[in-house]
């Protein structure tokens, strides 16, 4: 399971708090610039894990932030997703298989 957030720059020390904390810190969390997905002047946060894990995020991010919707976020991730795939090929051109 996934959430995606479009966080304000001012909002970092969020993002912080979230990494900091011991149970989140142990998930699968990626930061981007959001004017490269669309999101000028935003952060996007893309956290992966058990549904369980998503009322912790809930209280760290105090109800400051809202996750995309599932339609908006599905787009990102893909997008997020297609830029992964095409680095790992890159770097498999360069070393080799």
């Amino acid at each position: 399971m996934f959430k995606i957030f479009a966080l304000n720059k001012d909002q970092r020390s969020l993002i912080d708090k979230i990494l900091s904390d011991d149970i989140m810190g142990r998930q699968t969390i990626v930061q981007k610039d959001g004017s490269t997905l669309g999101y000028n002047e935003k952060i996007i946060l893309v956290v992966e894990g058990q549904a369980e894990i998503f009322s912790r995020l809930d209280s760290l991010l105090e109800n400051k932030v809202k996750p995309l919707s599932e339609k908006d976020a599905s787009v990102v991730y893909k997008k997020i997703k297609d830029e992964e795939e095409a680095a790992e090929s890159g770097v498999g051109f360069l070393f080799g298989p």
